[in-house]
């Protein structure tokens, strides 16, 4: 399961927006986390963004750019508690939720194995662990695992509906329908994977019934 191709263009909310704070050194902390944002240094403007969101947790650029630098550094569920919150404060921007939909593909694919994602991303060398009707069949440790898996792309893939429905036509909109079909077609090869796991030996009771 690949996350969205225009995952990069994820855009960073100027925090100049929000001239009407008086805390200078509020508006100093998201100046300067916006100039590290723009330059990659996630872990610097991770700590300026912690911090201003400490100060004052109802600015939504300081959330929403501390939740972009969480999807780089791959803290999924810390983006996830942030674009929550940045929503709350303003649920009209369809950005936050694009990226929402980023971060819960993120903790989807974290309970997915590795030797499943390796298989993805090279299919040669893994013919033995693909069944019959070319679905991987040991994408998951538990199946607690699976059915988490399935409840964020739920939400992920609601999240994505979400953007578009606010965005109106946006320029990527056909990529984002597109992506939502490939993530309905994951959770549903998922959800047999679940059953399965849940019921072991009902394909044996089918195959001693069919006797």
């Amino acid at each position: 399961m690949q996350r969205l191709l225009v995952f990069l263009a994820i855009l960073v909310v100027s925090v100049m927006s929000s001239a009407c704070i008086n805390n200078f050194a509020i508006q100093e902390l998201n100046t300067k986390a916006k100039e590290y944002l723009d330059k990659g240094d996630y872990d610097e403007a991770i700590k300026r963004l912690e911090s201003s969101v400490d100060l004052d947790g109802s600015i939504y650029e300081a959330r929403y750019n501390l939740a972009v630098a969480y999807v780089h550094k791959e803290e999924f569920a810390k983006a996830v508690v942030q674009l929550n919150e940045a929503i709350k404060l303003n649920a009209q921007n369809p950005d936050a939720y694009y990226t929402l939909g980023v971060a819960l593909e993120g903790l989807a694919n974290s309970k997915i194995t590795d030797e499943a994602k390796n298989c993805e991303e090279s299919p040669s060398g893994c013919e033995d662990k693909v069944s019959e009707d070319n679905e991987f069949s040991v994408s998951f440790k538990t199946a607690d695992d699976a059915k988490y898996t399935i409840d964020k792309l739920d939400e992920a893939i609601e999240a994505y509906k979400k953007y578009l429905n606010i965005a109106g036509i946006p320029e990527d909109a056909e990529k984002v329908n597109a992506h939502i079909k490939d993530l309905e077609d994951d959770k549903n090869s998922y959800q047999k994977e679940y059953e399965a796991m849940m019921n072991p030996l009902s394909g044996d009771n089918q195959n001693a019934d069919l006797n």
